[in-house]
Parts: C-alpha cells; structure tokens; sequence
C-alpha cells in the first residue's frame, strides 16, 4: 500500500509586494520542507523587520531540522532581498540544497554573455536614475522619473564603497550560491528532479523554464522575430547612450558641456561623442552673447511660459522609463519556472514565479529528459497556481492558461494591495481586473490573496466556498496574520 503524501502551502504575509512560500511535504516519517523565494519590494526598516519575523516563523516550522531545498526563482527585490537581510537566519537553518536557474550559473557562456549585458543595462539605468533624481523636473519628465524609480525598486540596494549603485537581489543570488551545505543546481528546462527528503518518485519537480538558448531566441509574442539576445543588447546600448546624455545634460551644471573646453572635459565624454550626429561643439546650450537677434527672439518665444505646454526639451527623458521597463520585464521573463508534481495523487502545483510571455510560450517547446513527461499532460493535471507578479496583466499568459481545466484548479495571489505602489495615483494594476475575473471564475471562488482582503465573492468561509475547497481536495486556514496555509 502506498504511503500518503500531505502537502503543506505556507504563503507568508509579506506587507507589501513580496513572495515567500513554504511547502512542506510528508510521506510517512519522511518530511521535506521547500523554500521557494523570499523576499520584499522595498528594504526599509518596516520590510526588514517582517522579513526577520518570516525567517523565525520558518525557523520554528523546522523544529530543528534542516531547511531541505531553498529556491531562488529570479533577481528581484521581492524574491530574493530575505537572502539578504536575513542570511544569517537562514544559515542557521542549515539548508542543504539550493535551486538556481542556468543563466546564474557561472562558467556557461551563454549566461555569462547574457549576465554581463544585462548587469551593464541595469547599472547604467540605476546612474542615470540616480542622476534624475537629485534634478527638478515637472511634469511628463517627473511623471517618467517617478516610474522609472518605482521600476528599478525591484532591484535596488544600498550604493557601494565607490559610489555606483548596488543590485541587492544580485547580492542575494550571491548568496544563495553558497548558502546550502550541497553545490547549488542551476536548473534546466527538460529536467525532472526527486524532491529531497522523500522517497524516491514521491514528489517530482518538474523545470518549465527560463527558457533555453535557442528557445529564447525568438519570442513569440508580442516581439515575434526579435530574439532575448539582440534585444538585451539594443537596450543595453541604448542605456549607455541615455546615461552619457544625462552626464553632458545642461543640468549638470552652472556651466553647460559645452562651455568646457576639452580639457575639463571627462575622457569617456569626449571619446562617447563620435557616436552621436552631433559632436558637443554643434549642439546648443545656452543663447551665446553674439547670438543673431533673430535666434534671441525665437529662444524667447520657445521658453515663454504661456509656450510650455509644447515644449520638448525633457521629453527624451521618457527613454528611462521605457528602458526600465524593458529591464523589469526580461527580469521577470528569466523567471525560474517548476511544476510539482505529487506523484501518487497525480495532482501538480505550478510555481510559475513571474515568468512572463516569453517564458509561457516557450514551454510547449521544452525537451523533457523523461520521455513519459509532457507540458500539455502538467498543466491539464495542474491544480495550484501560484498567480504570476502579483496579478499583473502580462504575467498569466492566456493561451497557456486556457490550457489548465482542472477542475480542482486554486490559485493564489501575493499581492498586498495596501502597497503604495498600487495606491498611487495611476498605480500599479495587480490584481489586473479582468485577469482577476477569470482566475475567479476559473477556480470557482477558489483565490486567495496574501493580505486577505479577497474578494467577497472567495471569501474562504463562505459555507459554499468551504465546499469548493472541500471538493477540490483542500483545506484553507486563513486566521494567522503571518501566513496562509492550504493543505493538499
């Protein structure tokens, strides 16, 4: 007779935008905890401190036993910065195995050349960043500067020694590399794992993404054609030249750039210049004392107040945001993706992290090194679904996801809407409305959110929701203030 498997899933409570999930998994007198993410959006006093409750909560759940499998899915904040903040708790927690993706893995060509473009993106977007932010704009060049601020929250940190700006979750991954008392495993695509801990076959992990280089290279949607590698790159460049622009912006001084001669003048600026259609000595900064009258008078009418509304001189500023953008949403596409199989039950649980289109539509394509393995056959079995960023329009991709008709199907979202980045004025839209409608809709009232201000219409104890859940095999306690628990 086959022993029974109980399945555990811990969503912490984070206060903000944030993951941290616990699963714990029993086969007899067998346990085996799993860590997937840890981690805050922001990294102030507040967040630490829940942050260190979490870790003593998952400290106390272990009873003294080892943290058997830590995963890290993605480099963001609010994934990763608990690996910062709280190394030294999850040191003691001894854990054994650490779960990266390839492209951290060090030594791979390919994710080395990939790392080394985006750690050049996202350094040059963080100057720049840092550059706006000590300047006074109003405005479309304020609305841009803010969002790009809130775009780079996902990776920001303390500045270093030297000055430059410091990635946090770059820190945290660092960390994770040689957190567990094993070499960490730099997952694939096409791998199916034995869950540490348990008997053979009880619980297999199953790996759906990020994808693989020659699945990465073309993207589906919505950039068909275009590939990971080449768009990495352009945005890349694109971010230096942004960064250089804003080091010989007329705001970097009393004195503009090109009042300076060469010799006060930065090696970096005047060797960059060559590369624009304008070197320095053609641009004009400031209306020269033997300018024409003509051009005194059109510079005028241009600056004059009841003239602002048409004004453009910020309006190349909107590059940051998009750029910043572009950076959140490879990040997210980078996302470690795994599909948990319980074997016995035939019941599959997918942490999809915050993969997004191109992460989605690349796992049809995935090679399994099991032939008996198949995506079609894991998501048709899937019955939890860990909701992609936070409910975020772009992060649940629907084709894939008409895909998953269990019809035990649960998802959970972690998303706290008392975030100010979705409080804001024209803030952040997670839950997207209509995706929340159908992940509604789809699990027959069965969504959950991390703060639990759930919909009324899935309030877990409602006596027709508790049936829902009943029926689906699962049981909900939804009365700690740290966490979420569903039992399988």
């Amino acid at each position: 007779m086959a022993t029974t498997l109980s399945t555990r899933i811990r969503m912490h409570r984070m206060g903000e935008l944030g993951d941290c999930f616990l699963l714990t998994f029993t086969s007899g007198s067998s346990k085996s905890h799993m860590l997937i993410d840890c981690g805050t959006f922001r990294n102030g006093a507040n967040s630490i401190a829940q942050l260190k409750k979490v870790a003593s909560a998952i400290k106390t759940e272990l009873k003294g036993k080892p943290l058997n499998v830590v995963v890290g899915t993605h480099q963001h904040n609010d994934h990763l910065n608990g690996f910062v903040h709280c190394l030294g708790e999850f040191k003691a927690m001894k854990p054994e195995h650490v779960w990266l993706s390839w492209l951290d893995q060090p030594g791979d060509p390919e994710a080395e050349r990939i790392g080394d473009e985006y750690n050049n993106l996202r350094t040059n977007l963080m100057r720049a960043n840092a550059h706006l932010a000590g300047r006074s704009l109003t405005g479309k060049a304020a609305t841009w500067s803010a969002n790009t601020n809130a775009l780079l929250g996902f990776f920001a940190g303390a500045r270093k020694t030297d000055g430059t700006p410091a990635a946090l979750p770059e820190e945290a991954r660092k960390n994770l590399q040689v957190l567990g008392s094993k070499d960490p495993a730099y997952l694939r695509p096409g791998q199916s794992v034995d869950l540490p801990g348990l008997p053979p076959k009880a619980v297999r992990v199953h790996v759906l993404g990020p994808p693989l280089k020659q699945e990465a290279l073309e993207r589906k949607d919505p950039r068909k054609g275009e590939s990971y590698d080449k768009e990495l790159a352009r945005a890349a460049l694109a971010s230096s030249r942004f960064a250089d622009a804003l080091r010989n912006h007329v705001y970097e001084g009393s004195r503009s750039a090109a009042s300076r001669s060469a010799n006060d003048r930065p090696p970096s600026e005047l060797r960059e210049e060559v590369e624009y259609p304008f070197s320095q000595r053609h641009k004009v900064r400031e209306v020269s004392i033997n300018a024409s009258a003509e051009l005194k008078q059109m510079i005028a009418s241009y600056r004059h107040k009841d003239h602002a509304w048409r004004n453009m001189d910020n309006d190349w500023l909107e590059m940051a945001e998009g750029l910043a953008l572009w950076l959140d949403n490879f990040t997210n596409n980078s996302s470690l993706v795994l599909a948990i199989e319980l074997v016995a039950s035939k019941k599959v649980l997918l942490f999809a992290a915050d993969a997004q289109t191109g992460n989605w539509t690349s796992w049809k394509d995935v090679k399994w090194a099991d032939p008996a393995v198949s995506t079609a056959d894991l998501l048709t079995r899937t019955v939890f679904y860990k909701v992609g960023h936070h409910g975020s329009h772009n992060s649940t991709h629907k084709e894939v996801f008409d895909t998953m008709k269990n019809p035990d199907l649960v998802a959970v979202n972690p998303v706290d809407k008392s975030d100010p980045n979705i409080t804001k004025k024209n803030g952040w839209k997670m839950p997207a409305e209509k995706l929340f409608d159908v992940l509604r809709d789809k699990t027959q009232n069965r969504l959950l959110q991390m703060d639990g201000k759930d919909d009324a219409a899935c309030d877990p104890t409602k006596p027709a929701n508790k049936a829902a859940w009943k029926k689906a095999g699962m049981k909900v306690d939804t009365t700690s203030s740290l966490c979420i628990d569903i039992t399988i």
